[in-house]
């Protein structure tokens, strides 16, 4: 009997206590009444107007949605939450029911009108029409978040496509606040990644945010580096072209009588024409600095015009006349021996002079083309070998 004594006393005492503690409707119909009864919203929200307000900012971010090479612009989704004191908007909470914050339209209370220095697309406050909420604590603290797509100048380097990494910026300050009226602080935090979702073709690498004085403003700078998915653009790209390199020199292993060499050579040639046609898109078309990635490109082009000149000439030199003049080059080019033959007769007592005759063995046009060949074959794999190893050694360093 005691005991149920016992429990219905705290019982009784848990839903007084309960009672105290939890506001009304009318509690916070009064509230609003008394704090805004007074409230100026069009003045800054200053105790000492000789100091600027200390507001208290933080970058949500929410996605990375597109980047442009060429147009040099980087789309995404932000917020940015900031928070200040205002002392007219401070109360006690016993008055109303211990209520410690309430939340109210952003129209209601004096904000900040932040907009991004870089932007491409509109200067405008961020959150534009947007029907945002305040929130405000008992102890005059006021808190808002304005979120929107945001897109902002970035300077792009190509130059390791598409193993490429980009550091944009994007830069914030109040609208009409100079320093000595509003001043931007970093919070704790001044990035977070709590509502971040990743993007397939870019990765977040590294962020970080920071507050300067830029024309007489307070800055806050969102600084992030992203960097590029290179498997998409390696099978599409970067393969093919290297596979095209390989296979040009090839021809040279094909006998001239097969008659197939120069055909071969235009197949090839206007094979990785038409393939530089279909992945124009891919690659971005911007010349500062220029991609490494078609600089290798254009060089791989080339070098198979010179091999199909190589292999037009070479036909040429094999069904020449055998009785042409063969000049020093050509015949270094084609001498895989020489014999140099002494014949010295000697008589029995003697004396007669030493004679000397010079049998030099020279090589058949064939001879010419074959070893030129090879010549050939081992210089343009040796190129493409360094200009190859090269690009990979530049983008991944």
């Amino acid at each position: 009997m005691d005991n149920l004594i016992s429990v219905r006393f705290l019982f009784l005492c848990f839903i007084m206590l309960y009672d105290v503690q939890c506001q009304s409707k009318s509690n916070i119909k009064q509230l609003y009444s008394d704090v805004f009864s007074n409230y100026q919203k069009s003045i800054v929200p200053n105790s000492d107007f000789s100091s600027p307000l200390n507001i208290t900012v933080s970058l949500y971010l929410i996605t990375i949605t597109r980047f442009q090479e060429v147009d040099q612009t980087l789309d995404l989704a932000a917020g940015l939450k900031a928070s200040w004191i205002d002392e007219d908007l401070s109360w006690n909470p016993s008055s109303y029911g211990n209520a410690e914050d309430i939340v109210v339209p952003l129209t209601d209370v004096w904000t900040p009108n932040f907009v991004l220095v870089n932007s491409v697309a509109t200067y405008e406050p961020l959150g534009g029409d947007n029907a945002n909420s305040a929130t405000l604590d008992n102890t005059g603290e006021v808190s808002i978040f304005v979120g929107d797509v945001l897109s902002s100048k970035c300077t792009t380097n190509i130059y390791k496509f598409p193993f490429d990494s980009q550091t944009c910026y994007l830069r914030f300050y109040v609208s009409k606040m100079p320093l000595r009226t509003v001043t931007l602080n970093p919070a704790s935090n001044p990035v977070q990644l709590a509502f971040f979702t990743p993007n397939s073709d870019w990765s977040l690498q590294s962020y970080k945010g920071e507050t300067s004085i830029w024309n007489g403003f307070s800055l806050f700078t969102f600084t992030l580096t992203i960097q590029r998915s290179p498997l998409y653009y390696t099978v599409l790209v970067c393969a093919p072209t290297i596979l095209f390199g390989l296979l040009n020199p090839m021809v040279f292993l094909l006998p001239v009588e097969s008659g197939e060499r120069i055909g071969l050579s235009i197949t090839i040639l206007l094979s990785y024409a038409i393939f530089l046609s279909m992945v124009q898109t891919a690659i971005p078309a911007t010349s500062n600095p220029m991609s490494l990635l078609l600089i290798i490109m254009i060089v791989t082009i080339s070098l198979s015009g010179i091999i199909l000149a190589s292999t037009i000439y070479i036909s040429l030199i094999y069904h020449r006349d055998p009785k042409t003049k063969m000049n020093f080059f050509w015949r270094f080019i084609g001498t895989r021996n020489n014999t140099l033959t002494g014949v010295q007769p000697f008589t029995k007592n003697c004396k007669e002079e030493n004679m000397k005759s010079l049998t030099e063995t020279s090589p058949s046009w064939k001879e010419v083309c074959e070893r030129f060949d090879n010549i050939v074959m081992v210089i343009s794999y040796f190129i493409l070998f360094i200009i190859n190893c090269g690009y990979f050694i530049a983008v991944l360093r």
